[in-house]
């Protein structure tokens, strides 16, 4: 059965979906596959289209993500087409407009509903903003990278095993192919260790 990769998340991540019962939501929206036009309540619209008062107007996705700096924007339409394409669930952090001036990271939650011939046919989600963001959390991006790292971990375990099995098959180029491989997991696993330690006092 396939895996997916919002529940690989959620497994990984606990702090995360205990941290979700202190959060707030702050803002809802919906996506029309077919259109590919928005609907925003109105806190997602100041938030994310930068304007309150075109909430509930169906908006080009080009004006719903008015309201966010280009990049976030990107990512967020490039999560929302994902989802839709992998039968996955939209989960992204985003740095919105607040009313307080400065932007704030908002972790934005999703789901595609499909028909029975499993074609997305609406998208829904909210904005949520942690009651205290820097405690029990670290964000996606942090996560990710976490997952990253130990997918290349696996990866070497394997390639250990795969070698060994190599070595009672008496095959010396296919042992050269997998210690090829072993060599550039250990460089991968070298890079993520030289960005993970912290600063020296």
């Amino acid at each position: 059965m396939k895996r997916r990769r919002s529940d690989a998340r959620r497994a990984t991540a606990p702090g995360i979906v205990g941290s979700l019962a202190k959060s707030e939501i702050v803002g809802t929206w919906e996506w029309n596959p077919a259109t590919g036009c928005f609907l925003l309540d109105s806190e997602a619209a100041e938030r994310m289209a930068g304007d309150a008062r075109l909430a509930a107007r169906p908006l080009r996705s080009e004006q719903a993500t008015a309201g966010l700096e280009a990049s976030e924007a990107a990512r967020f339409l490039g999560e929302v087409g994902r989802a839709a394409e992998q039968e996955d669930d939209v989960a992204i952090d985003l740095w919105v407009a607040s009313s307080f001036g400065a932007a704030r990271q908002v972790l934005c939650r999703g789901r595609i509903h499909r028909d029975a011939r499993q074609q997305p046919v609406r998208g829904e989600g909210t904005l949520v903003e942690l009651a205290d963001p820097g405690a029990e959390m670290r964000s996606l991006r942090e996560l990710e990278r976490a997952a990253a790292a130990e997918a290349i971990d696996e990866a070497a375990e394997l390639l250990i095993a795969a070698r060994r099995a190599i070595d009672a098959s008496g095959r010396p180029r296919l042992r050269q192919l997998v210690d090829v491989l072993l060599l550039e997991v250990a460089r991968e696993i070298a890079s993520h260790s030289d960005t993970t330690e912290p600063p020296a006092n």
